[in-house]
């Protein structure tokens, strides 16, 4: 099985799991290696995690890393990550990620991607929004790369129950 056809199974492996129910999670635990990556899950009475990575070497002679995984818990919370990353003969690489969890405190997710050049200059943010379901407090913020600088440069707001702006704490 080819590199992408694994990475593949990884996340299907991933959202297989994300899919059990109790009884199906007391099964056990599995890992699984290959030449150019490896997937690993378990289940128990509190829940299941299944993560896995990869990195292949591309035709053009950049390697490209891939890692996943996700969660769920028995009370009902989930969470899931995964990223990208590739890095190329010259220097350059491209990282993309996200990030998110639902339970019952609240949820939040976050995404982005950053970039550097052969030159070493970079790009790139990241958002992230999170909300509290007990109060009703949320956050929404981002992150980017300030290309004059090439120092991050960080905004954000929180906002009550009803949508007014406060203070974040």
């Amino acid at each position: 099985m080819n590199t992408p056809a694994r990475i593949l199974t990884a996340f299907v492996a991933t959202a297989a799991l994300a899919a059990v129910t109790a009884a199906e999670a007391r099964q056990g635990s599995f890992r699984a290696r290959g030449s150019n990556g490896v997937v690993a899950g378990s289940a128990g009475p509190k829940g299941g995690v299944i993560r896995g990575r990869g990195a292949v070497q591309n035709g053009d002679g950049s390697v490209t890393t891939r890692s996943g995984g996700a969660f769920r818990g028995a009370n009902g919370s989930k969470g899931r990550r995964q990223s990208t990353t590739t890095v190329n003969p010259d220097g350059s690489l491209t990282h993309s990620g996200s990030a998110s969890a639902t339970g019952a405190r609240g949820t939040f997710d976050s995404s982005g991607a950053v970039a550097r050049a052969s030159d070493g200059s970079w790009s790139g943010g990241r958002s992230t929004s999170a909300t509290n379901s007990t109060t009703g407090t949320s956050y929404s913020g981002s992150t980017t790369i300030d290309p004059a600088t090439g120092k991050p440069v960080h905004s954000g707001t929180c906002t009550d129950a009803s949508g007014a702006v406060i203070p974040c704490r």
